[in-house]
């Protein structure tokens, strides 16, 4: 849990380690990004770093007395409120407040992390700022968000934001194949479908994954025969898996990113265990084709995330893919 450790953050951990090495922390951080992808961890190994006993330069050594029970969760100055249930509420504030009128428990510094920031109702907010804008001596606090725009801008403002970026697909694929028994391409494959979160690689059923993503391209693969009736019972089984469908879709994107960029970049192919698939696609659709079916499933995309109908989304879509596919398939009409 050292900053050695955290994966696909090097831009984030050269921002924290050269603000250690200047002695510039503020008393404020707040981390930003999708879930997944190691703020929280950082903000961990950032309590170890300030708290370790026999530091390695700016970084925990990871094995001293103080770093053991920061990795265990046993620290009596490093506290971490999570949201009790949906939120972080009021009283998890006023309690955290209390401990802050007493000195760290053992002499070094107190980190508070507040975890998934952006839950703290408005009351939990206010009383937060208030901590912020009196910040006791000897105390760090780091908050870790999906975005800015999810906080009350003062709070935004009290802080020294570190923004952490969606981790490659090559360091998730890499992690995933030292962690577990899956090959380079189905490795990379997961990792797509994790857009950058190696939270999520992880924690997923790869399995599980690999066989939806096979049974969704499959069903993709037949646009071009299918009937418009078909078609519209594709839509709506896709429009009914609410919690999938933007995967779905991502899926269905990056798949036809790669028979584009197959002509041109064939090693940048992403979805490397269909290669003679992707192949077979890239000489049977022109350019304006796959051009065509990516923009159809693009503005499927935008219009369900502002909320217009899913299943009459997605049936232009499919049309619009159609329509493409066939055009590709048989260039002089059909």
């Amino acid at each position: 849990m050292t900053f050695e450790s955290i994966v696909g953050q090097e831009r984030a951990i050269r921002l924290l380690t050269r603000i250690l090495e200047n002695n510039r922390l503020a008393h404020a951080l707040l981390f930003t990004g999708v879930d997944g992808i190691g703020r929280q961890t950082t903000a961990k190994a950032m309590a170890m770093a300030l708290n370790c006993l026999k530091p390695v330069g700016t970084s925990a050594c990871g094995v001293c007395r103080s770093c053991k029970k920061v990795i265990s969760g046993n620290h009596p100055d490093v506290i971490i409120v999570k949201p009790s249930g949906t939120f972080i509420k009021i009283d998890q504030v006023r309690s955290l407040r209390k401990t802050l009128r007493f000195a760290p428990l053992e002499g070094g510094r107190r980190v508070i992390i507040i975890n998934d920031a952006q839950t703290m109702n408005l009351e939990a907010s206010n009383a937060m700022l208030k901590i912020l804008e009196e910040p006791p001596n000897d105390t760090y606090i780091i908050l870790t968000a999906s975005q800015t725009t999810d906080l009350l801008p003062t709070i935004v403002s009290r802080c020294q934001q570190i923004p952490f970026r969606p981790v490659p697909v090559a360091d998730i694929a890499e992690a995933l194949g030292a962690r577990s028994e899956l090959d380079a391409d189905a490795a990379t494959a997961v990792a797509v479908l994790a857009k950058g979160s190696l939270g999520r690689a992880l924690s997923a059923d790869a399995e599980k994954w690999m066989d939806w993503r096979k049974d969704l391209l499959e069903r993709v693969g037949l646009v071009s025969s299918e009937s418009t009736h078909a078609l519209f019972v594709f839509a709506d089984t896709l429009a009914r898996d609410k919690d999938r469908l933007q995967d779905a879709l991502d899926v269905i994107i990056i798949w036809f990113r790669d028979i584009l960029i197959c002509r041109f970049h064939p090693e940048k192919i992403l979805n490397r265990d269909c290669m003679e698939e992707i192949q077979r696609k890239s000489e049977q659709l022109s350019v304006d084709d796959i051009l065509e079916i990516i923009m159809a499933v693009f503005a499927a995309q935008r219009a369900i995330v502002k909320n217009a109908n899913r299943r009459l989304a997605l049936e232009v879509m499919m049309m619009r893919m159609s329509s493409a596919f066939r055009k590709g398939l048989h260039p002089q009409g059909y």
